[in-house]
């Protein structure tokens, strides 16, 4: 069997499961692309791990790209398509895990201000649409990729709410959005309406001059501009500098801070963050709460009144 053909055979077995397997699908056409048109057991146990080493240090990237060829050999295999797994034996130590970047409110404010650079005769709309989708980002706790697809007939300023289709898990829900948000999407709205509507009501929201949605990879280019003329970064030994995913995050631990400073019951609180958030359980939104000195610092004052008034 060619490998090209266990790869998609693969691939349309994890969509008859309902599974999306969009960036495990890239992994393993890029795969194919760099063993070439051979068959599999003429595959070479070195080529495999040049493969999955790349270039650099060892990251989050070799695990992935071994887990993704790890579940195609094991289910090349078990179907009798293949004889062995050409993976290596031994894998090297997980790096240390990765900490989210909570941006501060200050920062926030910069990287906000710092739109004004995008502000171009060609793109008059791009500071205006890149500032909307921050706040967006900031005032609803959306994933980049959620942002990105939302449509003119998804969002609804009477009502204030905004409707997120088909999102991570398959799963579609209700977002309700505060004043200050609703009037800065509005002003958005006014002038995105004047671009192009290639689908009518179910073009882009947050659009290029086109009428056609924002494409990831630009908008993370322009976030990294962003980001260095608001001058945000981690210390220069850092392997990673501060994402526009981070502002998911940021969202969610500064919602539990002003909880705890308005005295609320957070624990019964953190489910109904989970939802808003579009998490399928607790324990995916509690990896979003990294402890910043300010959690801490709030989590620490609402243990002494509770210990005080125990004694």
């Amino acid at each position: 069997m060619r490998l090209q053909e266990l790869v998609e055979t693969y691939i349309a077995f994890k969509a008859s499961l309902g599974m999306r397997y969009r960036s495990q699908s890239a992994v393993l056409r890029a795969y194919c692309r760099a063993m070439g048109d051979i068959d599999i057991e003429d595959v070479r146990p070195g080529a495999v791990l040049a493969f999955i080493t790349g270039t650099g240090p060892v990251t989050n990237r070799w695990l992935e790209c071994y887990r993704v060829l790890d579940g195609l050999y094991r289910y090349a295999i078990g179907r009798g398509f293949a004889k062995r797994s050409p993976l290596p034996a031994d894998t090297p130590r997980h790096p240390p895990p990765f900490v989210p970047y909570i941006y501060t409110v200050d920062e926030l404010k910069r990287l906000v201000a710092a739109t004004e650079i995008l502000q171009t005769q060609l793109s008059p709309m791009l500071a205006q649409t890149m500032r909307s989708l921050l706040l967006l980002l900031y005032g609803t706790g959306m994933r980049i990729g959620e942002a990105l697809s939302i449509t003119l007939r998804d969002v609804d300023l009477k009502s204030s709410t905004i409707t997120v289709r088909d999102a991570k898990f398959f799963k579609t829900r209700l977002i309700p959005i505060g004043p200050r948000l609703a009037s800065v999407l509005g002003e958005y709205l006014s002038r995105r309406r004047q671009l192009p509507m290639p689908d009518g009501d179910n073009s882009a929201f947050l659009a290029t001059r086109t009428g056609l949605h924002l494409n990831y990879k630009r908008v993370n280019k322009l976030f990294c501009r962003l980001r260095r003329a608001a001058q945000i970064q981690r210390e220069s030994t850092a392997r990673y500098q501060p994402r526009i995913h981070d502002i998911r995050h940021a969202s969610a631990v500064h919602r539990v801070v002003a909880w705890y400073r308005v005295g609320a019951e957070v624990q019964r609180l953190l489910p109904q963050l989970a939802t808003y958030l579009g998490h399928v359980d607790l324990r995916s939104t509690q990896q979003y709460l990294s402890m910043t000195p300010e959690l801490l610092r709030e989590a620490s004052l609402r243990f002494d009144r509770y210990a005080q008034s125990e004694v």
